[in-house]
């Protein structure tokens, strides 16, 4: 569907797709649909010889972009670390930073300043070595204004980084290269989350793209980075191939020849193909059909942890979601209970606040705004909201928890006098309109939300913050947000953050509804991976993946 598409009321009658997704099975002839693994005509096809050790993961929607200073959403940003590597790696169990694996082999910290040592074999994969300057590059382009990334809000605490954002400074002060793998980053002020926040800082040649633009050169089109594998082609909307790096730095590694990366944009598709094994893997498959794929004996089933739920995220420069009651009134109004027990069945939750339950930072007395449509038409009376308002609401094509989702609350909100306008959009159709050129009222994707950091909501709904999607702006939030981000001491953090969630909560700028069920397959053919929370969760290391 295109983004001004319809979406019909009925679909599926809120049972999730479960039902549809069984029928489509029971129809596939005879009584087993499990097949061989992936068959060599895929492989040749993307460039692989017979014989190499390859594994085909499908995923729900489409990368937007493998810029490393641009990725903004999960496809890119585990493809950027396939291809580049991250500069410190989080560890896939406990999700936090560890020296070792990643560039950064390890760093001290005295008071503001951390001194990190790059790999002394780390080469990119042409291999020329990985040096201090090149991570230095990395930084000053996130930061660059003409740049516009979205994680520049993560990088400002360095000393000098927002003069250098400003225009006002020829480089970040903060920044210091001591030798070819020594690199000194002094922040002007402390930050909780700095070096969490490196995780997500992809290196990049700097002699391959000094002096050119690092929005749209052409060099992103077939980039060369340090990562355990190295680009080989890309068929937007269908295959993402890479191969081996054979200079990456870990020795041994990666146990494969190769990866395919393949979009198949319909969750309940997904359990077809890892039904009948076309694919090796996946962490999208729609949670509800778990006992289908639990038919398959050569696939492992886990299942994850919840993330930060779900929900919807109001565009506040829209002139009527700009007001607190409208936002109330559409929490108000949808039953989120129902949504669990119908379209999850039980596996997802009702969700409350911005922070996974898993979380230290979690508020385990927190409240959502309670159920109650008539409390939620009085809220729309009092600031004379207009019965039969059209309001867009969007979802990503095929994610359908999410459209289910989109059903129900244009039920609900049908019944307070808003008119839902649903649109059901490719999802990197979707992302573009919505952090890119912010042409949406509702979106259903959680672009905000902190799973791995509580620190993540400073760049999410902080007024000036990049990652602020919604065009929301509150002084007391902002003000807690930089307390929380500045504060060492997890107990008074804690207590910051309890702030910060009710606040949330209360103000609704995104509702955060639900707690999505996932499902992590992957053939029992490899082995050697981690289950994780991270961005693509067992596949997150896929460097360790090993054949069995």
């Amino acid at each position: 569907m295109t983004h001004k598409d319809q979406f019909s009321i009925d679909r599926r009658h809120l049972l999730g797709g479960a039902a549809a997704t069984a029928a489509a099975l029971a129809l596939r002839p005879g009584k087993s649909v499990f097949g061989a693994p992936a068959g060599t005509s895929d492989l040749l096809k993307a460039g692989f010889q017979e014989g190499d050790n390859v594994i085909i993961i499908g995923t729900l929607g489409e990368a937007q972009s493998i810029n490393p200073f641009l990725t903004n959403e999960s496809e890119g940003d585990w493809r950027c670390k396939m291809i580049f590597e991250a500069f410190v790696r989080m560890d896939p169990a406990t999700i936090q930073p560890v020296p070792g694996p990643g560039l950064a082999a390890d760093w001290t910290i005295d008071g503001l300043s951390y001194t990190f040592s790059i790999h002394e074999n780390a080469t990119f994969s042409d291999g020329t070595d990985v040096t201090a300057d090149d991570v230095a590059f990395a930084i000053h382009g996130h930061l660059a204004t003409s740049t516009a990334s979205p994680r520049q809000t993560r990088f400002l605490s360095i000393a000098g980084a927002q003069e250098y954002a400003d225009g006002s400074a020829e480089s970040v002060s903060g920044v210091e290269v001591i030798d070819a793998k020594t690199i000194k980053i002094t922040l002007a002020v402390p930050d909780a989350s700095f070096v969490i926040s490196l995780m997500d800082l992809y290196v990049p040649p700097k002699a391959a793209l000094e002096g050119k633009s690092l929005v749209d050169d052409p060099w992103f089109l077939n980039p060369v980075g340090a990562g355990p594998f190295v680009f080989e082609s890309w068929s937007n909307g269908g295959d993402f191939v890479a191969r081996k790096n054979e200079h990456y730095y870990q020795e041994g590694k990666p146990g494969l020849d190769g990866f395919i990366h393949r979009v198949i944009a319909d969750s309940t598709s997904l359990v077809l193909a890892l039904q009948s094994n076309e694919i090796e893997g996946s962490v999208y498959p729609a949670p509800t059909l778990k006992e289908q794929l639990e038919e398959n004996p050569d696939l492992e089933i886990l299942t994850p942890p919840f993330n930060s739920p779900n929900g919807w995220m109001f565009n506040c420069t829209n002139e009527w979601l700009a007001k607190k009651e409208v936002r109330q009134a559409i929490a108000k109004a949808i039953p989120v209970e129902q949504y669990a027990a119908d379209s999850l069945l039980g596996l997802g939750r009702a969700g409350v606040g911005p922070i996974a339950p898993d979380s230290w930072a979690f508020d385990t007395e927190l409240q959502p705004l309670a159920y109650d449509p008539a409390a939620a038409k009085a809220l729309l009376d009092s600031v004379g909201f207009p019965e039969g308002t059209e309001i867009r609401f969007n979802v990503n094509q095929g994610n359908v928890l999410r459209e289910d989702w989109l059903v129900l609350t244009q039920q609900a909100l049908a019944e307070i006098g808003i008119t839902v306008v649903p649109e059901v959009i490719e999802y990197t159709t979707l992302v573009e309109a919505t952090t890119v050129n912010r042409d949406y009222d509702v979106s259903g994707v959680d672009f905000a939300g902190a799973t791995v950091d509580p620190g993540q909501l400073y760049e999410q709904f902080r007024s000036d913050a990049s990652g602020n999607y919604m065009g929301y702006s509150n002084p007391e939030l902002d003000e807690l947000l930089v307390q929380a981000k500045q504060e060492l001491d997890p107990e008074v953090a804690k207590d910051l953050y309890k702030q910060i969630q009710a606040i949330i909560v209360d103000d609704s700028p995104f509702f955060f509804a639900w707690y999505r069920p996932f499902l992590h397959a992957v053939h029992k053919k490899y082995t050697g991976w981690t289950g994780s929370n991270l961005t693509q969760g067992v596949f997150n290391t896929l460097e360790d993946f090993v054949l069995a």
